[in-house]
């Protein structure tokens, strides 16, 4: 195999009938490595087909158009004359080939491809399995984000129905106290504390399932960068093979047929349905930790670049991000703001301050600084951070809209209620438009405007 020159992912053997094309087949493979670019985003780009672009890089001869075509999108202004005539000159002599081969030198050659062909072999076996793996961590971490995502929908909801049976039960036992001692006023007090104590389990269980939506939509963004790895070193692997075992994505695994509901009073009701929610918290976070694990642990299994010297890798990065997403949600917010602190600075000057990964982990940053209790850093956070994604990401990006509402949340739990109103207000008609009345970062927009108006009224 041709292994990336620095290291990297490899390619399958090159077929060719003599050494000039096996010449401009390694040339041009080095061109590509060294743009960085996959063949599938090469081909769309020369307009050439993938499975064609794979074959003329291995060992097929190529057009003259294609050479051109290809050393145009890989090699830099100034170095394309003389790239594209050492690459049109390898090619005559891939055409026109010397008229004696030396037999000997040839049957070398012969036994030496053979080997190369079974180890090439061997790795795109083994990047199948590795693809395969890949593909079912991410309908698990799909099928736990829309578990995330029902079960906050679901807890909004109910926390807006425990809000009216509270309100409905405060005022059916302060009527009820004309007639102390009464068991019309005991059932509605035990009725009224039964049901605050279940609108603080509906309110953990919200935070828990907000945690594992924050950590899946992480989680997908690994997986996808993994399939996009394991994708180019397979159409390396395969470059002029057109075949692949790789028939249909594996199905989502369904989700168990919903419960019947019960039939015991409003109270027993609430109480299994957040048995149900607590339930499905702790398994979606059996599922996203154990394939942040096996992610972890695959990691090293893709070759990557050998990072300069003092510049952090990107996958160390990743790790550190991960690590403080982890340390965030065991509790200590303050090593978490710790981490993210340390982060920020070689993010960007790795990979620049309008990376979405720097993004988010500013994003994170103000997120922990806020759990922490310091809210006055995480409205200073947000509020810069809110631009930045509006200009890069645009206005309507979730990302933008969360940032947003973090913000206000951030404003909120420092003391300024009033503006924290504002801001929210301001946010619901393009969460609204964008997301859908019925979504759970609606729900639970409105749900914040209508708790914190309440506040706000009554200082007044």
């Amino acid at each position: 195999m041709t292994p990336k020159a620095g290291g990297g992912r490899p390619w399958g053997p090159i077929r060719t009938e003599n050494d000039a094309a096996r010449r401009l087949a390694v040339l041009l493979r080095r061109h590509v490595d060294a743009c960085g670019k996959t063949l599938a985003v090469l081909g769309a780009e020369i307009n050439v087909s993938k499975a064609q672009t794979g074959a003329n890089l291995a060992g097929k001869v190529p057009s003259r158009e294609f050479v051109i075509a290809l050393i145009r999108a890989t090699v830099p202004p100034e170095l394309r004359e003389r790239r594209q005539q050492e690459a049109l000159g390898l090619r005559e002599q891939a055409l026109h080939p010397a008229p004696h081969t030396p037999p000997g030198p040839s049957a070398a050659a012969g036994r030496g491809y053979a080997v190369e062909l079974a180890a090439a072999q061997a790795r795109q076996i083994e990047t199948y399995d590795r693809l395969t793996r890949a593909l079912e961590q991410q309908a698990e971490v799909e099928r736990a984000k829309n578990n995330s995502d029902k079960l906050v929908m679901v807890l909004l909801n109910m926390i807006r129905q425990l809000d009216r049976r509270v309100a409905d039960l405060v005022q059916e036992r302060d009527h009820l106290r004309t007639r102390p001692g009464s068991e019309a006023l005991e059932d509605a007090e035990r009725k009224l504390a039964r049901a605050e104590e279940q609108e603080k389990g509906a309110h953990a269980e919200l935070q828990r399932a907000e945690e594992k939506q924050r950590q899946a939509e992480e989680l997908q963004a690994r997986v996808q960068d993994q399939l996009r790895q394991l994708t180019d070193e397979l159409d390396r692997l395969r470059a002029g093979d057109t075949s692949s075992p790789l028939d249909a994505l594996p199905a989502l695994i369904e989700e168990p047929a919903e419960q019947p509901r019960s039939a015991d009073p409003v109270g027993d009701d609430i109480d299994a349905v957040l048995a149900r929610a607590s339930a499905v918290n702790d398994e979606d976070n059996d599922t996203l930790t154990r394939v942040t694990s096996q992610l972890d642990d695959t990691t090293a299994e893709i070759v990557q670049d050998n990072p300069p010297d003092n510049v952090p890798s990107p996958e160390s990065m990743s790790a550190r991000h991960d690590l403080g997403i982890s340390v965030g949600e065991s509790g200590d917010r303050a090593q978490a703001v710790l981490l993210f602190t340390e982060l920020v600075p070689d993010l960007i000057r790795v990979l620049g301050a309008d990376h979405p990964h720097t993004l988010s982990a500013r994003h994170n940053l103000g997120i922990n600084a806020g759990e922490s209790g310091d809210h006055a850093q995480a409205v200073l956070l947000f509020t810069e951070l809110v631009p930045d994604l509006i200009r890069v990401l645009g206005a309507d990006h979730p990302q933008t809209l969360n940032a947003r509402h973090n913000l206000g949340i951030s404003v909120g739990e420092s003391g300024d209620r009033a503006q924290a109103v504002l801001l929210l207000t301001e946010l619901v008609p393009d969460v609204t438009r964008v997301l859908g009345a019925d979504h759970p970062h609606t729900l639970k927009t409105f749900h914040l405007i209508t708790n914190w108006h309440k506040v706000v009224r009554r200082a007044s």
